[in-house]
């Protein structure tokens, strides 16, 4: 299994004539955190993303020969940026090779051309420019935040847009925010909007990502990480691109924990996260699930939908002790039901979840 993990640090040392070290203390940070993938968030702020195109294009090139330089056989840095044209509020984009695009493009510009030193450069005028760019380079989009801050609305103004149901637009991401020590569960913001989204009829997944502006050795770090463990055998090679890890994003093969629950098993009849699993006609069925934990659990929660309505059966783990690992077989009657995802919180609400299983 690896990790993917996504960070707003901004790469601008090249450009503003300081020194690049040998290893940036983030990426060291990283590798000591057992993190295998980091998608960047980048030029959140700092930048040319509307041009001039020459700045445009060499920002461009600098974060992907870094992230090349940077990348090994156990971990990739990949290049990724948070627009925030075209769409509304803040989103991601995570394309599976490197992309030259502009975010603008005047009426008598071309959506593509052919540059001497970049080779293919898009121009991207507006949200059906955008569309077409994650088409023909099978990339991903997905709203940042969503429900707060930059995204306060979204992603529910655009959940009509063709846009946002197409394939390419991957769905939301989670973290911690705003924090509410009160609560058994963080952040149902994002976990209400997953469900959501399930009921809306779309198929669309929701990935951790964390707001880290610093990277330092002496920064408190693990505490703010939110990891995703994607079903993958072995890391890609930055320079054959990285598809796969799309691919399994895609699919909803992974889980999200906040570090102290693993969930190395989940399965619905056998069916695992992001598979479509056929109900027998009494909707019963038994749900599989494996957890390692480091706290005493809480609750387990299964969390299911019909489309309209969203049905919680909590489990009280409260006889759980730290360190232990846990196999659990549930009984439960999903009938009627078009969905179900697990979610495990344990006593200081550290928390894993998973992804859908999609029921026919």
């Amino acid at each position: 299994m690896s990790s993917h993990f996504h960070n707003e640090h901004t790469m601008k040392t090249v450009l503003a004539g300081k020194p690049v070290p040998e290893i940036p203390n983030f990426v060291k940070v990283f590798k000591n955190s057992g993190v295998n993938i980091v998608h960047l968030a980048e030029f959140h702020g700092p930048g040319h993303p509307k041009g001039p195109d020459d700045q445009r294009l060499i920002e461009l090139k600098t974060l992907f020969s870094e992230c090349s330089r940077l990348s090994d056989s156990n971990f990739l840095l990949l290049p990724g940026e948070e627009p925030n044209n075209f769409f509304g509020g803040h989103w991601l984009d995570f394309f599976p090779k490197p992309v030259y695009w502009i975010m603008s493009r005047k009426p008598d510009m071309p959506f593509l051309s052919e540059d001497p030193i970049y080779g293919k450069v898009y121009r991207i005028g507006d949200k059906h420019d955008m569309l077409k760019l994650l088409e023909i380079e099978n990339g991903l989009a997905w709203t940042a935040h969503a429900r707060t801050k930059g995204s306060t609305g979204f992603p529910d103004k655009y959940k009509e847009e063709a846009f946002f149901k197409s394939e390419h637009f991957f769905g939301a991401a989670w973290k911690n925010i705003p924090a509410d020590l009160s609560l058994p569960r963080l952040s149902p913001r994002v976990l209400d909007l997953m469900d959501d989204m399930a009921n809306w009829g779309l198929k669309k997944h929701v990935i951790a990502e964390a707001d880290i502006f610093s990277m330092e050795p002496e920064n408190e770090t693990y505490a703010h990480l939110n990891v995703n463990y994607l079903q993958m055998d072995h890391l890609p090679n930055f320079k054959d691109g990285w598809k796969p890890i799309l691919d399994v994003m895609k699919q909803g093969k992974f889980f999200v924990s906040t570090g102290e629950i693993m969930l190395p098993r989940f399965t619905v009849n056998g069916k695992g996260a992001g598979e479509t699993l056929k109900l027998p006609n009494n909707g019963k069925v038994i749900i599989s699930l494996a957890i390692n934990c480091t706290f005493p659990l809480t609750f387990v929660e299964i969390i299911s939908g019909d489309g309209k309505q969203v049905y919680r059966k909590r489990i009280d783990m409260t006889s759980s002790k730290a360190f232990e690992q846990k196999q659990l077989k549930i009984p439960i009657n999903l009938k009627n039901r078009t969905w179900v995802r697990v979610e495990v919180w344990d006593a200081a609400v550290n928390g894993a979840f998973t992804q859908q299983v999609w029921l026919d």
